[in-house]
């Protein structure tokens, strides 16, 4: 048994040695657990730091993150295109914003674009709202919002009968708000809310919806109360003060400086407006008496949607730093479920979609973010609750990450948003408009432009994103809304892009289809469509469309598409109304759009369109692109036509209906004699696509310089002033009718064609050398020297006559005619001396009896 050391034994000098080196043992190993100890908490420490997650900062690139990368996609991924039409579609006179921006809220937010048949002629009509231009700009210097009616060809006008609106637009929403059967309109913006009533086309302002002063952005209708008219859901932002110093003061965004004035936290949250229709007594705000102003959230984007399932169209309310709003309409009252279904999101809401992305029998939702803080694709949980007899209420779980959508988006700011069937293959696709708010210079602001997303649903298992193959999305740009319509109902969906840095985009759907129907619906007159669901039942599925699509500021189509992949008919088709009542209809064949009437036993078929189209396997999408590459390089560079053939008709054996094979097939067979085979192949380009600008002038041009008779030389001007209604700003087309009129003898009209053609296009040197043969042919031999001069002044200082070579140029020349006169304008040296100039082209008009040459001496008496 030990004991305890008492004081007689530390009295003791060997006693009090051996005491002495314990405590140096004890101390020693003391100091030794110490330094382990330290060293192992400095080594810690290390390690912590070194694998603690840092905080992302906008724009930073994390590999396999954010960094995108070009994988390679399933081998079932299909072939989607996309053609940029908005310049011959006569859209491209828009501008969303006029002037510099003072670096403010309300300049950056942008605008939309709603989509709605106004005029009742079965083609959708497009709206697009302007931002207007800076706070404080006068009125009449703010970019004016449009109404473009679309003329039923693929192109649209300007309609007059829209009076001017040049606000600090936002957004916009169609609906029939006094249920006379034609579509008003709803515009929001910044210290405006406008309706405007449709008089017959006629639009006016009507003051039954009230004054109302705020910050208005996303706008939505639906008969939320079942009294048979519309009602509007209008979204407030922030309570905005204008401050032309504020840009001075900055805050802190993710580690980046930012203007107090763009910083939508500096501002307290603007209220949310339900306005009632009573009929005759106007619009009346409901939204505080029913708990859904949502005075606590900085709304931009609001859709009414039957989420619950119970007939009865909910609110979902997508917030900007604050807690999105979900309001489920218990028979015209609402209780806020915002939390309970766990879609109180609080981050930097901005564009809504809702669909059933998985076919799984509810509808979910789609939000897009602000920077960094991923998109979020809230999966209903709804009929996986009922299959399990679960009743408890409505739930949601954001599955963005798990099926592509979230990560991705790290780096980008989302906007519009759509669920859309791109390629008919039954599963609701994604495209996705990005932009930054931040800006590119501080000291020269602008704001940064960012890719979109196109984002391709395969078979309700993940999302790919498609934009880095589709030049349209790939490109970088500061967009906004978006918004989906068949406009040119040929049977797949197009798409309305405002880009806040410039005007509206227009992008023709080019993607081969496989099948499909659209349905367009015709109420009863008085009662409403919005909220009328469709069914499509097929042996594998029940597909699901709703009327009333959002998206960020914008409205899409009312019709509504359905893609069936590879099912020839619908088996059944269910159309349920807003006042529950239903209809059905069985047996449908596929690949047409059908008009349904309220209360009419059949479907009534508007327009049929091709069959599916097969999308190629990667390996024959391969094949087609060598065969394509081939056939080009035959035709530039070998200048070889007939190897050029072989080519081109191998990528057609491979893809029958692409554009490009066909219409350089069809040059190269020109160039080898084979008229007529040329012209069928551009007949097939514009019977594939009506608006085919390249192919009407084409043929028209072909069939003009190759005409045997009068006939032929009508049907290369019907198709030229075809040419010309699909562009009007393009004077190629207005070159050859001008040729043309001469060919026909008719020079008064060849004359103002081709002086249009020269005001339009001062470089158009061909139009001048013409004008100046009619000029010499009048008699007026100063006005043909004239023009002569002014077309040498287009050929620039390294023209050379036709024929000539360069040295050292031993290839043959591959010239291929556009024009029927271009081969005496080619061969013209230049000469100011009219007789010399015009010799070829009197003889070509004398010996085909066109125009009048022999009314006086050659040269007019000179």
């Amino acid at each position: 048994m030990r004991r305890r050391a008492s004081a007689a034994d530390l009295a003791t000098p060997g006693a009090a040695a051996r005491l002495g080196r314990r405590r140096r043992r004890l101390y020693t190993t003391a100091a030794l657990l110490g330094g382990v100890a330290l060293a192992s908490a400095a080594t810690g420490y290390a390690v912590y730091r070194g694998s603690r997650p840092e905080p992302y900062r906008p724009g930073e690139k994390l590999a396999g993150i954010t960094t995108r990368l070009d994988l390679a996609l399933p081998d079932d991924a299909p072939d989607v295109r996309f053609s940029d039409v908005t310049s011959e579609a006569g859209l491209s006179e828009f501008r969303s914003f006029a002037g510099a921006s003072t670096r403010q809220l309300p300049e950056d937010m942008g605008s939309g674009a709603a989509w709605g048949d106004f005029d009742g002629d079965g083609f959708d009509d497009l709206f697009v709202a302007s931002n207007g231009g800076p706070l404080g700009a006068p009125e009449a210097e703010r970019a004016r919002s449009r109404l473009y009616r679309n003329r039923g060809d693929g192109t649209f006008v300007e309609h007059a009968g829209l009076p001017e609106i040049r606000i600090l637009g936002m957004g916009a929403a169609w609906g029939d708000h006094d249920a006379d059967g034609d579509l008003d309109l709803a515009v929001t913006g910044y210290d405006a809310l406008l309706l405007l009533r449709n008089d017959g086309g006629t639009f006016v302002r009507d003051g039954s919806i009230g004054e109302h002063r705020g910050f208005w952005a996303g706008a939505s209708w639906a008969d939320f109360d079942h009294d048979s008219d519309l009602d509007l859901y209008v979204c407030g932002y922030v309570q905005y003060q204008e401050d032309s110093r504020g840009a001075e003061r900055s805050t802190q965004q993710y580690g980046q400086a930012v203007p107090y004035t763009l910083n939508p936290a500096s501002f307290r949250p603007e209220r949310n407006l339900l306005l009632r229709n009573d009929g005759r007594a106007g619009f009346v705000d409901v939204a505080a008496e029913l708990g859904v102003d949502n005075t606590q959230g900085r709304s931009l984007s609001a859709v009414w949607h039957d989420l619950d399932g119970n007939g009865w169209p909910d609110i979902y309310v997508a917030n900007d730093v604050s807690d999105n709003a979900l309001f489920l309409n218990r028979g015209g009252r609402f209780e806020d479920a915002s939390h309970g279904a766990w879609v109180a999101d609080h981050r930097g809401a901005m564009g809504l979609a809702v669909g059933d992305w998985n076919r799984d029998g509810d509808d979910d939702l789609f939000i897009t973010h602000w920077i960094a803080q991923e998109n979020a694709l809230y999966d209903s949980m709804l009929a996986d609750m009922a299959a399990r007899g679960q009743a408890d209420g409505l739930r949601f779980m954001d599955v963005a990450d798990q099926r592509g959508l979230g990560q991705i988006a790290l780096q980008f700011v989302g906007w519009g948003a759509e669920f859309v069937d791109l390629d008919s293959d039954g599963w609701l696709d994604l495209p996705v408009a990005n932009g930054s708010t931040f800006e590119t210079d501080e000291h020269a602001p602008g704001l940064r432009p960012q890719h979109s997303f196109l984002f391709w649903n395969r078979r309700g298992e993940t999302f790919h994103d498609l934009s880095a193959s589709v030049p349209q999305f790939d490109e970088p740009r500061v967009s906004r809304g978006l918004a989906a319509s068949d406009y040119d109902a040929d049977g797949d969906l197009d798409l309305a892009i405002v880009d806040r840095d410039a005007g509206v985009r227009l992008l023709r759907n080019d993607t081969p289809q496989q099948n499909r129907i659209a349905l367009r619906l015709r109420a009863r007159r008085g009662e409403a469509i919005e909220m009328t669901r469709i069914e499509a039942h097929l042996p594998s599925a029940i597909l699901r469309r709703t009327v009333g699509g959002v998206s960020y500021l914008s409205q899409s189509s009312r019709t509504l598409h359905i893609g069936l992949g590879d099912a020839q008919r619908v088996e059944r088709v269910a159309v349920t109304w807003p006042d529950g009542k239903t209809q059905s209809f069985e047996n449908i064949e596929a690949n047409a759009l059908y008009e349904v009437l309220r209360d009419e036993p059949r479907l009534r078929s508007v327009v049929s369109w091709a069959g599916a189209t097969a999308p190629l396997s990667r390996e024959l999408l391969a094949e087609f692109w060598r065969a394509q590459r081939a056939g080009m390089h035959a035709m530039k560079v070998e200048r070889d036509p007939a190897r050029a053939i072989a080519s081109f008709e191998r990528a057609l054996e491979l893809d029958p209906g692409h554009a490009d094979s066909l219409y350089y097939l069809a040059n190269c067979l020109a160039a080898t004699g084979d008229l007529e085979g040329a012209l069928d192949r551009l007949a097939e380009m514009m019977r594939l696509d009506p608006l085919s600008h390249r192919a009407h002038k084409r043929w028209g041009t072909l069939r003009a310089m190759t005409a045997r008779d009068t006939a032929d030389l009508d049907a290369a001007v019907r198709a030229l002033e075809r040419t010309a209604a699909i562009n009007p700003e393009e004077t190629g087309a207005f070159l050859v009718l001008g040729e043309v009129d001469l060919l026909r003898g008719d020079e008064r009209s060849a004359g103002e064609r081709l002086a249009r053609v020269v005001r339009t296009n001062p470089q158009a040197g061909e139009a001048f050398f013409v004008l100046g043969y009619l000029a010499w042919e009048r008699g007026d031999r100063a006005a043909a020297v004239k023009r002569l001069e002014q077309s040498a002044g287009t050929r620039g200082k390294e023209w050379k006559p036709a024929g000539a070579s360069a040295e050292g140029d031993v290839k043959g020349k591959m010239h291929a005619e556009s024009t029927p006169f271009e081969e005496h304008y080619a061969a013209w040296d230049g000469s100011a001396e009219p007789a010399r100039a015009f010799a070829g082209l009197r003889a070509r008009l004398s010996a085909s009896g066109g125009a009048a040459v022999a009314r006086r001496a050659p040269g007019g008496g000179s």
